[in-house]
């Protein structure tokens, strides 16, 4: 995505919500956040990266749009319902996968 424009501090009330990927204690524990838009949608970014190989390797090489505040942006959502939704699948069909060995990319 590169219309800058569209993350333009203005276009974010300052809301936001903090989403995790919790399932149980022997979860390992991700978090992101939904920061909520003018229109009152949210984006979702994420920024916990073990490392700068991690990031590379995730999204070094893809057209993504990247914040030094906010991280990597992961998607749009209405509800808060749809934000825990989309980022728990990121994580079990991405992250995790990454991180155990599963698929390096």
């Amino acid at each position: 995505m590169n219309d800058y424009g569209y993350f333009n501090n203005e276009n974010y009330t300052g809301n936001h919500l903090h989403i995790d990927n919790y399932k149980n204690e022997f979860t390992p524990y991700v978090e992101a956040i939904a920061w909520e838009r003018q229109d009152k949608t949210m984006d979702i970014f994420f920024d916990d990266f073990e490392n700068e190989k991690e990031f590379n390797t995730l999204f070094g090489a893809k057209e993504r749009y990247y914040d030094d505040f906010m991280g990597v942006f992961l998607g749009n959502v209405k509800t808060d319902e749809q934000a825990y939704e989309m980022f728990r699948s990121w994580v079990d069909t991405v992250l995790y996968p990454y991180r155990s060995g599963t698929n390096k990319m």
